[in-house]
């Protein structure tokens, strides 16, 4: 006896659930023109159902900094969606609480979670369907990215032995060595040059305004050892830095200074380039 199997081929659709990945520089919630691309790639595909907006950061700075900048990240990228009813998506900051990469890129990153649209073929019998199953995936993009995006960093890379490097913006609350939370940029940058680097050694050299001479209180100093103790604590080798308070001992403005655009460059930290 002889048996026929009645084989039918239909076309049917399905979701498969996917993540899109974009990546963002150092203290930045804005992409760089290589990432808009990238993005401005996959936004072309218009058949997909957008899910979740998800921001990440490195673990460098405070919990709360990263998590705000975890959501500005979150939030930019949903402002870019080609959708209308925003409300709808699901918007979230990680911060910098989840597994960390060692390759810290590809922790600043905004992860777009959405079901794309598929074309599924079954083969139909009398007796069975067999559908494959779709397995969930993340699609990424290795970006274009600047080893050394900011200009201190390139100033760094640059500098000579015996150079010495202005860290501009790394400002503290007054008669204090606590930073001002737009400082941690400048820290960030002069730690991703250090990392980067290992040979590289430096003096961290402090100076402050106004008052000539020997400060009693070592404020010079103090903010050195801040700076010093960030940057170890963020995994740099002590015997790789040193530190040093002039007070008030080389200004770059004659005492007293004549306004507060040369008390502001006077007090100061710069760092010299020891060995490379």
């Amino acid at each position: 006896m002889r048996y026929f199997l009645l084989m039918l081929a239909l076309t049917s659709t399905a979701y498969s659930q996917e993540k899109f990945a974009v990546y963002f520089d150092t203290d930045k919630y804005v992409l760089t023109p290589e990432q808009s691309k990238q993005l401005e790639n996959f936004l072309r595909n218009n058949q997909v159902v957008f899910k979740k907006v998800t921001g990440f950061c490195d673990f460098r700075a405070s919990n709360a900094y990263n998590y705000q900048l975890g959501l500005n990240r979150a939030n930019n990228i949903l402002d870019q969606l080609p959708i209308e009813d925003k409300a709808l998506i699901s918007v979230v900051s990680k911060g910098e609480d989840f597994k960390q990469n060692a390759a810290l890129w590809k922790n600043r990153r905004v992860e777009i979670e959405y079901e794309k649209f598929i074309p599924l073929e079954e083969t139909v019998t009398k007796e069975e369907v067999v559908a494959e199953p779709q397995p969930l995936s993340i699609h990424t993009i290795e970006p274009i990215v600047d080893e050394y995006p900011s200009e201190l960093q390139k100033k760094i890379i640059n500098a000579n032995v015996g150079d010495k490097i202005l860290l501009s913006n790394l400002n503290f609350y007054v008669r204090s060595d606590e930073f001002y939370p737009e400082s941690i940029p400048v820290l960030v940058d002069l730690y991703e040059v250090l990392e980067k680097n290992p040979n590289m050694k430096v003096e961290i050299q402090g100076h402050i305004c106004c008052t000539p001479g020997r400060d009693l209180e070592e404020f010079s100093l103090r903010r050195c050892i801040a700076v010093y103790n960030f940057l170890v604590d963020s995994g740099i080798a002590e015997d790789r830095m040193t530190y040093v308070g002039f007070d008030a001992t080389k200004p770059i403005f004659p005492l007293p200074e004549k306004n507060e655009e040369e008390r502001k460059a006077n007090r100061r930290v710069e760092i010299m380039i020891l060995e490379k």
